[in-house]
């Protein structure tokens, strides 16, 4: 019985320290030029774990600048603000600042897929693929097709295309103007041959299926990697659309957004995906026609990385999602 009792003793002993080890954590006080992105890279090793952060702190307006002295409870896997409640853990100092030489931030990229596709207004091609070498009815990587361009005297062997599908027009949620045509890049064709009336060509690489009637226009490499960076410039705007017309939006998916080059936006720019939050039925009933007045922290949804830009449009690539995103939903970019 005294053997039963140690051992039960011991495997409690042993458990507490576990759960006290995962629990382990540290205060990171804050120094100037800090983001939150920097810190989820540098102890968590997720430069996009800060929306989670965010989205339990909406008191925050800026969630990738925040300022010096404030702290932060590092945990392996999480992040906390330190509030006067919360007990003090072992405190890590940052780096004296040091004027010369500056601090040079480590880069965080994104990778970015083919076939994400954009919307724009102004779309044009340069020909058409019109047939296969065989019946199969989708083509992709390796297959031969034949082209119908329309300039082939401006064509050689060896020249390389983009192939995409022109969608539907897009109209936007909220105004319900026409933003542009939806396009999907589909992948590149190498010309092999020119013939009198089409070129023989060759799919050497396709991001999704391929179907007779898919569009040309001159190549453009695909975005593999998108360097993670700042706006220069506060910006608002709204998600008007996405790549599948997916009715609900979450992590690894691309959406459309209604602010591009013209407005100051670059591919790596961070958004911040969030949602009107509207008053409850008892803040209505209590407060009567003002409660619609009252203004509350928005739904914070999520983040999205911009990984191409057209003058008026961009895709977002949502690298973090804390709740569904849909179309109309919010974006926006702030500096510091």
């Amino acid at each position: 019985m005294a053997l039963k009792k140690a051992l039960v003793l011991a495997v409690l002993l042993l458990t507490a320290g576990m759960a006290t080890a995962a629990e382990e954590s540290r205060i990171y006080v804050i120094k100037k030029g800090d983001t939150l992105w920097g810190i989820s890279e540098r102890f968590i090793k997720d430069p996009f774990y800060w929306p989670n952060l965010w989205a339990t702190n909406p008191y925050i307006r800026n969630p990738h600048f925040i300022y010096p002295g404030q702290k932060l409870r590092i945990f392996p896997d999480r992040i906390e603000f330190v509030t006067a409640e919360t007990e003090p853990a072992q405190i890590v100092e940052p780096a004296p600042e040091v004027e010369a030489p500056p601090v040079v931030r480590e880069s965080i990229t994104v990778k970015a897929f083919g076939g994400d596709g954009y919307i724009d207004s102004l779309v044009s091609s340069v020909g058409t693929l019109v047939d296969a070498t065989d019946n199969r009815i989708m083509m992709g990587t390796g297959d031969r097709v034949f082209v119908e361009l329309t300039d082939p005297g401006r064509v050689a062997p060896g020249d390389r295309f983009t192939l995409f599908h022109l969608g539907e027009r897009v109209r936007h949620p909220q105004t319900n103007e026409y933003i542009g045509y939806l396009v999907s890049d589909l992948g590149t064709i190498q010309i092999s041959e020119i013939h009198p009336q089409v070129a023989s060509a060759q799919i050497i690489e396709a991001h999704r299926e391929i179907l007779r009637g898919a569009l040309l226009r001159p190549y453009q490499p695909p975005r593999r990697e998108v360097e993670l960076k700042e706006a220069v410039a506060p910006l608002a705007g709204t998600l008007i659309g996405s790549t599948e017309k997916n009715l609900a939006l979450g992590q690894n998916m691309v959406a459309y957004i209604d602010l591009g080059s013209e407005d100051g936006l670059e591919a790596g720019n961070l958004m911040i995906i969030s949602r009107p939050r509207k008053a409850t039925e008892i803040a209505r009933q209590n407060r009567g026609p003002w409660a619609e007045s009252l203004e509350l922290p928005e739904i914070v949804l999520g983040a999205g990385v911009v990984i191409e830009t057209r003058s008026r449009t961009a895709s977002l690539l949502i690298v973090k999602s804390v709740d569904a995103i849909n179309r109309g939903d919010r974006v926006h970019a702030e500096m510091r």
